[in-house]
């Protein structure tokens, strides 16, 4: 490929990483700031990229936002993903039981991605749009994630990613989190009291593969005061017999635990 397809694609790329939930709709300007070129380079890609139909326009404020082939992608990628239908029934399962939100995380880079969700009914809940990226050192499903790397992978993610504190109970000591990843390792499942949200909690357990591989990290999520002592012991049962019985429907073949994990 010639250099200048290769530094068109790589500016398309950049243009696309600009937009956000947070930032759905930005104006050229906006977006020429963001990516460090002039307004005219930017204009000209947009108008190309918006003929692609990558991007659309507002009529009325002439700001950009993704257009119908990026979501196409989108729903080419999260279909792919087997998981999703395999856990499904299960995630709809727990949250009749749980009446909490339940959601699926998978690792992405030095991040999880959640990629399925289903809210709790209840007025006062913990929101997570799917598709959203979240760090791996804070929450239960992110240290799942971590914990069940193999070793090699799991230290090089722990020395590049920065243990930022965000919230007073985020784990930013590398020691620290290194003994909880063991614990979670031992236990099979994770706790978060208040680690990402001050004012949420959460519990995870490991979703296997056929060769025993963890794929995703199966979670139940809510308000700190709803997650007693009694509550987690009982959310721990659900959660770790539901994940096992994805991992099941994945191939693997050990049996969903019996007994009530203790944490």
């Amino acid at each position: 490929m010639p250099a200048s397809e290769t530094q068109t694609l790589t500016r398309a790329f950049a243009i696309l990483d600009c937009f956000s939930p947070e930032r759905s709709e930005m104006g050229v300007r906006e977006i020429a700031r963001q990516v460090g070129l002039s307004s005219s380079t930017v204009g000209r890609l947009l108008g190309s990229m918006h003929g692609a139909r990558l991007l659309t326009q507002n009529p009325t404020t002439r700001a950009y936002s993704l257009g119908p082939k990026v979501l196409a992608w989108a729903g080419v990628y999260t279909s792919s993903l087997d998981i999703r239908a395999r856990a499904r029934p299960v995630l709809e399962d727990l949250h009749r039981i749980t009446r909490e939100s339940i959601s699926l995380y998978i690792l992405d880079g030095d991040e999880r991605v959640c990629v399925e969700r289903i809210e709790s009914p209840e007025r006062i809940r913990s929101v997570v749009r799917i598709g959203e990226r979240m760090p791996l050192h804070a929450g239960a499903s992110g240290k799942i994630l971590l914990a069940f790397l193999p070793p090699a992978e799991g230290d090089q993610i722990l020395r590049s990613i920065p243990l930022k504190p965000i919230t007073s109970r985020t784990l930013t000591d590398r020691k620290a989190l290194e003994r909880e990843l063991a614990a979670v390792r031992r236990q099979g499942f994770a706790v978060s009291l208040g680690e990402r949200v001050p004012e949420a909690a959460s519990v995870a357990a490991p979703i296997q593969d056929a060769s025993g591989r963890v794929i995703a990290a199966l979670n139940i999520s809510g308000p700190l005061p709803r997650f007693t002592k009694a509550n987690i012991s009982k959310y721990l049962k659900q959660v770790t017999r539901a994940a096992a019985h994805i991992s099941q429907a994945m191939g693997f073949l050990a049996q969903p635990r019996d007994s009530t994990p203790t944490p």
